[in-house]
């Protein structure tokens, strides 16, 4: 897919206001990573000592009931859901950025053309309107 096409894709599929929400919902979670409280929580607490944890749960001999096995396992997926959502914010974010740049780029040259100098030959650019 070409960017111009990736472009016009994003900009059909998203209106204004819901690019300028995914970009501020980016930032917030960028801001969200940088938190103390969040590293404990989530990085150390969730994501590394809770999904450490887990699979251990999952072989323990006294968890072995149906119910609990399928619990964990939930747990465990859980785990992944929140880490790829948070990720995926950040990257619809930066897509979201990158072609509204793009199209304001090509907006901006659009609005100009070449036009030779008649006694060099020299090629300038001219604003349109």
């Amino acid at each position: 897919m070409t960017k111009v096409s990736k472009v016009e894709e994003i900009r059909m599929t998203m209106d204004m206001v819901q690019a300028e929400e995914a970009m501020k919902l980016r930032d917030s979670v960028i801001k969200l990573f940088k938190n103390k409280e969040y590293k404990k929580v989530f990085e150390e607490g969730y994501f590394k000592a809770e999904a450490m944890r887990l699979p251990l749960a999952l072989v323990d001999d006294e968890m072995q009931d149906d119910v609990e096995q399928r619990i964990i396992k939930e747990k465990i997926a859980a785990i992944g859901h929140l880490h790829v959502y948070l990720n995926s914010v950040i990257s619809l974010g930066n897509q979201v950025q990158a072609s509204l740049e793009a199209e304001e780029k090509e907006r901006v040259d659009a609005a100009k053309r070449v036009e030779y100098d008649e006694i060099s030959g020299d090629p300038y650019e001219v604003e349109e309107g």
